[in-house]
């Protein structure tokens, strides 16, 4: 164990003074900011697609038939609804909503002291139907053909057609999130690009007495690149470390703060998979820029 921590001293010990440049100091800093917001854009993504699949298998497929809440009380009247309903084509479960549960869904919006009875609310039967190509199989022309000839008054609605547009609304919206993402990378790249080649002009003297003591190319640009891995990951970390604790922060104040406008925030394995993995990413794309960078560079000097 002892001579692998050796080995490792040796591998990533500089002959090149890079602790004297403001890069020491300033790249982890700049780095930890975009890779953080890189981190918060690409779990709102992920965030942003749980949510989506979930309204979409919660609504594409279910309709809602209002009553009259004035004929709710006919025994009669809604059996006559309900058989209807249940012996259309393409239905498979209907259930009404019961009071409780109306005035369980209004109180956010409406607050404790209230009645459903004292409020114009229709009687809603929640409608599970077959789904094809993402949209009710129910004929809903005929189903409101066949309802209205029990009464005029009774509306079918079917929230697909909102879902569908929402969903393009909320991709587009994750597409740009993960462009913005893309694009906070590109800049840490470029960063990594602009201090490795800095660092190679800075310390040309340094470089040229290496070379005429025998340092090969090889021996030199893992100096350049450990020092420039070592700082791009310092940063990273710390970046996504800050955004991680935000994010997580955010999850806890959304699902104690219980609202029907905003939705709460959630966390899954892979998001936790992210914050893990971005570190090591960063840190491998300034292995990988370095070496090519500074190779490229210290063949033109020769």
């Amino acid at each position: 164990m002892l001579a692998r921590m050796n080995k490792f001293r040796q591998l990533i010990s500089s002959d090149i003074p890079f602790a004297r440049d403001d890069a020491h100091r300033l790249l982890p800093a700049m780095i930890a900011c975009l890779t953080g917001f890189a981190a918060l854009l690409l779990a709102l993504a992920m965030c942003l697609t749980g949510a989506l699949s979930a309204q979409s298998h919660d609504v594409i497929g279910v309709l809602q038939v209002e009553v009259p809440r004035a004929k709710a009380n006919d025994a009669s009247y809604m059996e006559s609804v309900t058989s209807l309903l249940k012996n259309t084509a393409g239905v498979e479960q209907v259930t009404p909503i019961s009071q409780t549960q109306m005035e369980t869904l209004l109180k956010p919006w409406l607050g404790e002291d209230f009645e459903i009875a004292d409020l114009p609310v229709p009687v809603i039967l929640d409608v599970k139907t077959a789904v094809k190509d993402n949209e009710t199989a129910v004929n809903l022309a005929a189903l409101r053909t066949a309802l209205a000839k029990i009464d005029a008054g009774i509306r079918v609605e079917d929230r697909g057609p909102w879902v569908g547009h929402m969903v393009k609304a909320v991709a587009l919206l994750q597409g740009l999130v993960l462009v913005v993402a893309m694009l906070l990378i590109l800049c840490v790249l470029g960063m990594i690009i602009l201090v490795a080649r800095t660092n190679l002009r800075l310390h040309f003297k340094t470089v040229s007495l290496l070379h005429m003591f025998g340092a090969t190319d090889e021996y030199i640009l893992r100096q350049f690149q450990w020092n420039n891995a070592w700082l791009t990951a310092r940063g990273a970390f710390t970046g996504v470390l800050g955004a991680a604790s935000i994010y997580i922060a955010a999850v806890i104040i959304s699902m104690r703060f219980e609202s029907p406008v905003v939705p709460a925030i959630s966390i899954s394995p892979w998001q936790g998979v992210m914050f893990v993995v971005l570190p090591v990413f960063t840190a491998l794309i300034a292995l990988v820029a370095t070496r090519l960078t500074v190779q490229s560079m210290l063949e033109h000097m020769h």
